[in-house]
C-alpha cells in the first residue's frame, strides 16, 4: 500500500449508502408532504396543488404515509444491522459517545477561537457526528410514534382523548420543523459547505474519501489505519 494522496478509503459500503440513500429520500418526502399539510398556502405547495390537481390533497396524504413506512422500515433494518452484522457492529460501537468525545469538544472550541494552535484528531466519527446520529435515532422514534397516532387517530382518541392527540400533533410538528432545519443547516453544511471536503464529501455516493480528506476528517483513524498496516 502507498501514501500517496489518491489513495483512497472506505468511509462507507454499498450497503450502508442504500440505507443512507433510502433515508434521504423518505425523509425529504416526508418533510415536503407534511410541510404542505401544515402550510398549504406556500407558493410552492400552490404548484404542486396545480400540478397533480384536484387529487392531489389526497395523494399528499398518501405519498406521505408510503414514505413513513419506508422510514420505519430502514430504521428497523438498520437496528438489524447494527445489531447482527460485524460491520454494524463496528459502526455501532465506534459511535458511542465517550469521555474522550468532551475533550475532543473542549479541544475544537479552543482551536475555533483561536485559543489552540492543535485540532483535535478526530477519530472515525467526531462528537458532531455522533450528535448527529442520536439525534436522528431520538428524531426517528418520537416521528414514528406520534405519526402512528395520528394516522390512527379514531383508535387512539378512545385511549389518550383529543389531548391526546393534539399534544401528538403538537410534538409531531415542531420535531419535524427541527429535524429539517438540523438537516439543512448542519448536516449539509458538514457533507457540502465545510471547506475540508467542499464542493461535496462524495463518500455517500462512492463510498470512499481521499487521504487528504483522511488527514482533516479523521486522522485519528487514520493513525489507527496506518499504525496496522506496518
Amino acid at each position: 500500500m502507498t501514501n500517496n494522496k489518491s489513495k483512497r478509503y472506505l468511509r462507507m459500503t454499498l450497503n450502508e449508502r442504500i440505507q443512507h440513500f433510502v433515508l434521504f429520500i423518505s425523509f425529504t418526502v416526508l418533510a415536503i408532504t407534511g410541510f404542505a399539510l401544515k402550510f398549504p398556502e406556500a407558493f410552492w405547495v400552490i404548484w404542486l396543488r396545480n400540478f397533480f390537481g384536484e387529487n392531489a390533497f389526497d395523494l399528499r396524504g398518501l405519498v406521505h404515509r408510503v414514505a413513513a413506512l419506508v422510514l420505519i422500515a430502514d430504521s428497523i433494518y438498520h437496528l438489524f444491522y447494527i445489531t447482527f452484522t460485524q460491520r454494524g457492529k463496528m459502526l455501532f460501537n465506534d459511535l458511542k459517545l465517550r469521555k474522550s468525545d468532551i475533550a475532543d469538544l473542549k479541544n475544537n472550541i479552543k482551536y475555533l477561537l483561536w485559543l489552540s494552535k492543535e485540532k483535535p484528531r478526530f477519530g472515525r466519527f467526531s462528537y458532531i457526528e455522533k450528535v448527529e446520529y442520536w439525534a436522528l435515532v431520538w428524531g426517528t422514534v418520537i416521528m414514528s410514534i406520534t405519526g402512528i397516532i395520528l394516522w390512527f387517530e379514531s383508535f387512539f382518541l378512545s385511549i389518550f382523548s383529543n389531548l391526546g392527540t393534539e399534544i401528538s400533533t403538537i410534538i409531531h410538528f415542531y420535531e419535524a420543523i427541527l429535524a429539517t432545519l438540523a438537516i439543512l443547516v448542519w448536516h449539509i453544511y458538514f457533507v457540502i459547505l465545510n471547506p475540508n471536503v467542499f464542493p461535496m464529501n462524495k463518500s455517500w455516493i462512492t463510498g470512499y474519501i481521499t487521504k487528504e480528506e483522511m488527514e482533516k476528517e479523521h486522522p485519528g483513524e487514520l493513525d489507527s489505519i496506518e499504525k496496522s498496516e506496518l
